[in-house]
């Protein structure tokens, strides 16, 4: 039977690491507002990312599944035309897709576009201003955003362009990849404040139909350079050295993002929607802090990049207070949402599973590991159970394209009884153990493309939508993904 329908929020804060919010243990105070709702909501300590980059986790986010299940395997401008049709050949639905058709009104604050728009009646990020908000706007507002952005990429220019000396060429990419990562200030300025993105979304709650609603917002600031205006910078005693200035903008721009999350529960409040609306909260991936020889940024299978917030607010039908430890994966989202609202969906349709019984329940979660991969910088597929973390690189090699070097090896595998950190590799010590995850990685890999290709077996070449952009919208996606170091 069909239960009353909430309206449902999904927060993704990019790059957002659990260990750095103060209800997953981070000392200081640096996220009030979100420890207050987890306070009053459900707590899954144990959340993981399926991909560390943020085309192939939103996806997983919004469609239940495995990357390797929905086809869509690479990111930015890597995705091909080809990898677009596939996934909307196979039976991949999106979030947005299956609740417009049960009823709600579907909204974005988001850019990304692409296939990410798919069942969204409100996609995008334009706000209404009087002309005096506007000339504000313009004239002071987003200048400042600018010199702020610029600012704070020159010590990431510094970080990485060293590492880039082994050739002429992989020098002269390096400092091409940084720049145009440089220059996105201009772009994440405009378009990713947390500030804007609230005031975004705070008026479309307030213009609401008589629908319950599915809203969408993603947060950038805590994605490199990290977004902290200065009077949270100060907050952390950032050094001289590039290093703990960098680690103390990305604290910084948590405790921003953190303070405009708090806005944003003051309009559900304001509006009579907190106690009856569902609200997620977490990120797409994490991010290395220069953990494991990465410096502030996302490749690498390590905690530190794929372990994920999940919070979980909706007064009306969720405990409050609760936390639950084990296993937990981005893709047991949507199974969760169909089974609170009732929706059925054949079981086929998901990789992931419903934890409605274990929040409002005792039922344990039912994964005893996390599967996890990447493809932009290096080609690398992970399982993490209790005990061990195993890594394994998909095409032999394992080359990071951004350190220039292979990290650890084809092959690594942590125990993690005795190396919570995942710094000492025993895969030589320990190879039966090594051999038994490599052959659990590779039953799930061949599973999962058998799913993927089953279902394009099943459609023929005519399924899917039509992926053409038009040259203006192709012309501005590859203006952003340039701007944002992915191309």
């Amino acid at each position: 039977m069909a239960q009353a329908k909430p309206n449902i929020i999904i927060l993704v804060l990019d790059a957002l690491r659990a260990r750095n919010l103060g209800c997953y243990g981070m000392p200081g105070n640096p996220s009030p507002n979100i420890d207050a709702v987890a306070k009053r909501g459900v707590v899954f300590e144990d959340t993981y990312s399926s991909f560390n980059t943020t085309d192939q986790s939103l996806t997983s986010i919004m469609s239940g599944r495995y990357p390797r299940h929905n086809g869509m395997m690479n990111h930015g401008d890597k995705v091909s035309k080809e990898e677009w049709e596939r996934l909307n050949r196979t039976d991949t639905r999106l979030t947005a897709e299956v609740l417009k058709e049960a009823g709600y009104d579907t909204i974005a604050v988001d850019w990304m576009g692409r296939w990410h728009k798919r069942g969204y009646d409100n996609y995008g990020y334009e706000i209404d201003r009087a002309a005096v908000g506007r000339l504000k706007y313009y004239s002071f507002d987003l200048p400042k955003q600018y010199i702020e952005y610029m600012v704070g990429h020159l010590p990431i220019l510094e970080l990485y362009a060293p590492q880039r000396k082994s050739e002429k060429g992989d020098l002269v990419k390096g400092l091409k990849d940084v720049w145009s990562t440089f220059m996105f200030s201009r772009r994440l300025a405009q378009l990713q404040d947390a500030g804007f993105v609230t005031d975004v979304a705070r008026e479309r709650i307030r213009n609401r139909s008589d629908n319950p609603f599915f809203l969408f917002l993603h947060y950038w600031d805590t994605h490199t350079p990290y977004h902290c205006p200065n009077s949270y910078l100060k907050r952390y005693n950032p050094g001289k050295d590039h290093n703990s200035y960098l680690t103390a903008k990305y604290m910084g721009s948590i405790s921003y993002t953190d303070y405009h999350v708090g806005r944003l529960f003051s309009t559900l409040h304001k509006e009579g929607l907190l106690n009856d609306t569902l609200v997620v909260i977490t990120s797409d991936h994490g991010d290395s802090l220069t953990e494991h020889g990465i410096y502030f940024d996302h490749h690498g299978l390590y905690k530190e990049t794929t372990h994920c917030p999940m919070v979980l607010h909706y007064p009306n039908r969720f405990p409050q207070g609760k936390r639950i430890p084990g296993f937990v994966q981005h893709i047991d989202l949507l199974p969760t949402f169909c089974e609170l609202l009732g929706i059925e969906m054949p079981e086929s349709q998901f990789d992931g599973h419903s934890l409605l019984g274990s929040i409002t329940g005792d039922r344990p979660v039912e994964r005893d590991h996390v599967f996890i991969e990447e493809s932009y910088v290096q080609k690398k597929a992970a399982l993490r159970t209790d005990t061990y973390t195993y890594i394994k690189a998909t095409d032999g090699e394992g080359w990071c394209n951004y350190c220039q070097k292979v990290h650890v090896g084809t092959e690594e595998l942590y125990d993690l009884e005795n190396d919570p950190g995942e710094e000492n590799d025993v895969t030589s010590e320990r190879p039966e153990v090594a051999a038994e995850l490599r052959e659990r990685l590779d039953h799930t890999i061949a599973e999962l493309d058998a799913k993927r290709e089953a279902e394009l077996a099943s459609t023929g070449d005519d399924g899917g939508e039509d992926v053409e952009l038009s040259a203006e919208e192709e012309e501005i996606l590859k203006k952003r993904l340039k701007d944002l170091g992915y191309m």
